[in-house]
């Protein structure tokens, strides 16, 4: 017969052995004597039902049961409790105890009560996965059919404009036309942007170790500048290295572009410069001109929040850097690599991106 786990926390000694005692037949017991190492314990293995006794020397019942819940919801907590502490005990229903039993507990009950409890507790568990599946193939239902609806139109509006801005002889006639396909080609940008940044968000998918040098990588980006209509210098060396390393190259090519586009155009070209140390590429992103879209900011960290806007934005049109950096931010998180904000010797704004790499045989 498999065992099921269970962790019974109560700061009585016998208490705890007859617990286990009781249980052991059909329960695998692991026993502490306090709030704080039922905690402990709880980091280092997963117990889908506790027995919780509701008043304890130190970390008390309801305190240790909000903790227990914030490192699993789906946690089953069987409450052990007094008469005279029943107020209590509705209040730890309330934050989410699975039930309650008075003391001295009836141990044929109590196991009927656990057993109960861990079969609820993988039916939620799968019942959850089975939700995220199914969210996650109605995110690519609609990312789909939003393609389809909002690229198709705009597609047409891009390519008939165009049309009619070559062909159309009336300087102001002309120049509207020239105007309705930037509207649209920067709507296009938009929204590819907002389904980048929702892409980057979904759960991480394990990502190939390509080898790649960092001549590859120079080649890449310079090849993007005219799409871009982005200015920037690669800076160092070391870009024109050809020691074949392997890491995740699409995602450092995917974080350096937001980056690259996250720069103002109007100002001078952001620098990278980049150096292996350690079994990691470090680049650092200079004169990103960050400042002239947000002002100075108190918090650098900011500029990685999807909702920080351009302080130009309520004044004129003004594009500002989008969703770039928010989106760099999440595709770094999930690809393990560390994205920082720094300032500089003048106080304005710098990018550091770190990411481990190993080298080719």
């Amino acid at each position: 017969m498999l065992l099921k786990d269970v962790l019974v926390v109560d700061d009585e000694s016998l208490m705890r052995e007859a617990l286990e005692l009781s249980l052991r037949d059909e329960f695998r017991v692991v026993k502490a004597c306090s709030g704080a190492e039922a905690l402990e314990l709880s980091e280092q293995q997963v117990f889908p039902v506790v027995v919780l006794d509701l008043r304890m020397e130190g970390l008390d019942g309801i305190a240790t049961l909000k903790k227990l819940r914030q490192k699993d919801a789906h946690q089953k907590v069987v409450i052990l409790t007094a008469h005279q502490s029943m107020d209590s005990a509705i209040e730890a229903i309330n934050l989410g105890a699975h039930s309650y039993m008075t003391k001295p507990c009836n141990f044929r009950e109590l196991r009927s009560v656990l057993s109960q409890a861990h079969d609820r507790y993988f039916e939620e568990q799968l019942r959850t996965e089975e939700l995220r599946k199914r969210l996650l193939e109605m995110h690519d239902d609609l990312f789909s059919l939003l393609c389809h609806e909002f690229n198709t139109p705009l597609n047409g509006i891009i390519g008939f404009s165009s049309i009619l801005e070559d062909e159309l002889q009336d300087k102001e006639n002309k120049h509207m036309a020239g105007l309705i396909k930037n509207s649209a080609e920067d709507l296009h940008g938009v929204f590819v942007e907002i389904l980048d940044h929702v892409q980057s968000k979904l759960p991480a998918q394990p990502e190939v170790k390509d080898s790649f040098t960092l001549l590859e990588l120079n080649q890449y980006l310079n090849s993007k500048r005219e799409e871009w209509r982005r200015e920037f210098v690669l800076a160092g060396k070391d870009w024109q290295g050809q020691q074949s390393v392997r890491g995740s190259f699409h995602s450092i090519k995917a974080i350096l572009s937001k980056l690259i586009l996250a720069s103002c155009p109007e100002n001078a070209p952001a620098r990278i410069n980049v150096q292996m140390l350690n079994k990691q590429l470090i680049f650092n992103v200079t004169n990103l001109n960050l400042e002239s879209r947000f002002g100075i900011l108190e918090d650098p960290d900011t500029v990685f929040s999807p909702y920080t806007t351009s302080k130009f934005a309520r004044r004129s049109f003004d594009s500002g850097v989008g969703l770039h950096l928010a989106t760099s931010k999440n595709l770094a998180e999930t690809a393990g690599m560390e994205l920082i904000t720094t300032r500089n010797e003048n106080g304005l704004i710098d990018i550091r991106l770190s990411a481990d790499i190993s080298i080719s045989a």
